[in-house]
């Protein structure tokens, strides 16, 4: 072989090292972890998580992100879907419906450049919906008027529902009031208070407590029924009497007894004018009825007068307004 054409093989050999060479160092590729942290997801409800890739050497490219594996009812969104030519990053969101199995699913997330491929492994525990249930214990109670009584609010929740319950009353009557302790429960229990206004009708009602939380909404009963106190009330018939000078009339005093009051009245009259003479029969009453037997002397003032029948037993007082007219 001639000098001057060792001298072109041996140019054309080095142009080709040398193009080997730069070709060699712009090669690159990437890495995509084998096995992605797992995920558990109730029913309902999504997760999230993020993939970093791993760029080597000088790789410049897109890479697009896809999965399989994924069961009916479970959505899968990768943002981005594609990363651009120096991109390193994609979230991954999964939504599981409310109709997928509680079990664990194997996932493939797939890393596509051109012609290379990367796999990771992604294992998904689809657990149960979170859910939580109300209950009332006691069921039923009896509260006085002018007094107080406690319901204990159980909250039973099922493995994935940790959240608060907001608790709230509903259809309390008037005049009966409710405070829960606490009012946002992360535990098992709440204490309802129920305080009744000494105004408070007397009856039975059908209370509603109400939980809210993680989107859930719960409601559980107690039936309340508020008792009158002990203690009575008085009625006069007639409510207005008229008298001649010398002459006498008489009202019949009621007593209603409310919540098993039973305790004899004492009776008076109070705003008689003078030569007016009250008398009731039986006094104390014991029973339910009194005669109040009003006598004018022949002396009194023409005129009308309000009189006031007061009844007295222990710390209760009541009274009734009789008016009286005396004639001339």
């Amino acid at each position: 072989m001639s000098t001057k054409r060792i001298r072109q093989w041996t140019a054309f050999t080095g142009i080709v090292v040398v193009l080997g060479l730069l070709a060699g160092c712009s090669r690159g590729s990437f890495d995509l972890p084998t096995t992605l942290t797992a995920m558990s997801i109730p029913q309902g409800r999504s997760g999230t998580q993020k993939i970093t890739l791993t760029r080597t050497g000088d790789f410049k490219g897109e890479i697009e992100f896809s999965i399989t594996g994924v069961p009916t009812g479970m959505t899968a969104k990768f943002d981005p879907v594609k990363t651009t030519t120096t991109g390193t990053e994609t979230t991954l969101a999964l939504t599981v419906g409310e109709a997928v199995a509680v079990q664990k699913y194997t996932l493939k997330v797939v890393a596509t450049s051109g012609k290379t491929k990367k796999e990771a492994t992604l294992e998904v525990n689809v657990q149960v919906k979170p859910d939580f249930s109300l209950a009332t214990t006691p069921s039923a109670l009896t509260v006085k008027q002018g007094a107080s009584g406690t319901v204990t609010v159980n909250i039973t929740r099922n493995a994935t529902f940790t959240g608060a319950v907001a608790l709230t009353l509903e259809g309390a009557p008037a005049g009966v009031t409710g405070a829960f302790s606490p009012a946002s429960a992360t535990g098992a229990t709440s204490t309802l208070t129920l305080n009744v206004a000494p105004t408070a009708a007397a009856g039975t009602s059908t209370l509603t407590i109400r939980g809210k939380g993680d989107g859930l909404d719960k409601t559980a009963q107690v039936r309340l029924t508020v008792e009158a106190s002990p203690g009575f009330s008085l009625n006069a018939t007639p409510t207005a009497v008229e008298v001649k000078r010398g002459e006498s009339a008489t009202v019949t005093i009621a007593l209603n007894r409310l919540g098993g009051f039973a305790d004899p009245v004492q009776l008076e009259v109070e705003g008689a004018p003078t030569g007016v003479t009250a008398t009731f029969d039986p006094n104390p009453a014991p029973a339910d009825t009194a005669t109040l037997r009003i006598a004018s002397g022949t002396g009194a003032a023409a005129g009308t007068y309000p009189l006031r029948v007061r009844g007295t037993a222990g710390p209760i007082s009541q009274v009734v307004n009789v008016n009286l007219t005396i004639a001339p």
